[in-house]
This record gives structure tokens, sequence and C-alpha cells, in this order.
């Protein structure tokens, strides 16, 4: 049976997360008087979503607000295309495309980025969707891809991801997640209820396999 894999971008197939976490702390500590520490701490935990929505929850209709996403943006496209994909991600995706899964990529970075990273990868991705307002990663892009691959089945789509708020749009739209740690660690991602967690890549086809055969999969089970 082949299904339809959807990962998110930073932290799940660019290895950027550090490096946004620079970016993001010195703009919340310019723009807010934050410290460094709270800073990233604040990024981290709200991160997921693009990042005009994590300003907004982290200070709601601030001043600030369109100025510190501006910055944010400005530095991310300038540098994004330095970041390097995890190095298993085009082996991983070769063999996963060879054994028939769609492979599409959901993020909250903006289309345009999307496809120049992947054209210069020369990774190829059945499916891009990046962010627009009203057109985000959850609902609507998990509409989008089983209307767009007409699916009739939730269970044949898995949402890959990093961050708790991966997980929570994956469980909102009953579609199986499965997260890879080190934006958030096993520990907390078991705390907040995640079943099934990854370090890499290269244990996607052995879950893939085995999901339906098991009730509860957790890390280390499979």
């Amino acid at each position: 049976m082949s299904y339809i894999l959807v990962f998110d971008f930073d932290g799940t197939l660019v290895d950027s997360m550090e490096h946004l976490a620079k970016i993001a702390s010195r703009i919340l500590t310019s723009h807010y008087g934050l410290s460094t520490e709270i800073s990233r701490d604040l990024y981290f935990k709200t991160s997921g979503l693009p990042f005009e929505e994590q300003i907004e929850l982290m200070f709601p209709n601030h001043k600030s607000n369109k100025e510190a996403v501006a910055h944010f943006e400005r530095e991310k496209e300038n540098t994004i295309f330095k970041q390097p994909l995890f190095l298993e991600v085009k082996n991983i995706f070769s063999a996963m495309s060879a054994a028939g899964h769609k492979l599409v990529v959901s993020s909250s970075n903006i289309q345009s980025i999307l496809v120049e990273y992947f054209l210069r990868a020369d990774l190829k991705i059945d499916l891009i969707l990046g962010y627009k307002k009203g057109f985000s990663k959850g609902k609507a892009h998990f509409d989008y891809i089983k209307k767009y691959f007409r699916v009739r089945d939730d269970k044949s789509v898995f949402f890959i991801g990093d961050s708790l708020k991966d997980y929570q749009r994956a469980k909102d739209n009953g579609v199986t997640f499965i997260a890879r740690s080190g934006t958030f660690t096993v520990e907390e991602l078991e705390k907040a209820g995640v079943k099934c967690i990854i370090e890499n890549l290269t244990e996607l086809p052995n879950i893939i396999s085995v999901f339906f055969k098991r009730n509860d999969v957790r890390h280390h089970d499979v």
C-alpha cells in the first residue's frame, strides 16, 4: 500500500532550527527587551507556526509586531538556502518515492522559498505547500492534500514534523503524526501525548510498514 507522507520543513527536513532561533532571539531581544534565554525559549515553544502568528501569541497587538516579523522574514530569506538538508533526506526520499509513496512538504515558509530551496537541492517533491494568509499548515493544507491526491481514507496520510504545534495540527485533523525529536526531546514529545517518535528519517520505512499492525507505536518499540 502506498501512502502520502507530508513533511514539515524546518527541523524536519532542514537542519535550520538553531539558526532560526538565533535570528528570533536577536529580534525578540531588540524589539521587546527580552533576555536571550527567554527569547529562545519562547521561539521554540511556539515553533511550527508562521512567525507572525508566533509573535501575536507572545505579544498580542503589540506596536512592534509588524516590524519584528518583517525583520525576521528578511533575515530568514537571506540565509535559508545556506541551511543544509539533514544528511539522510535525499536517500530516504528516493527510497520512499521508489516504494510508491507520495512526498509532500507542508511548511510555514512562503511558497517561493520552498520551491527555490528544493530546486537548488535537486530534490523531487510531489507537492509543495507554503504559507499565505488563510492557507497554512493544518486544516487548509490537509484539505488541499486530500483533494489533490483524491484521498478517501485519512489513514493513508502521515504528517512528519518536529514541533508540538505540528502534533496538535495533525491531531486536530485526524492525521497520523510522526515526530522527529531534536527541536523537542523524546520526553517532551511523549509528555505531550505523541505516540510515534523517531530520531532520524531512516526509521520511516520500518515505521510505515508496521504502523497499522500495532495499536500503540512508541519510541524504540518499532
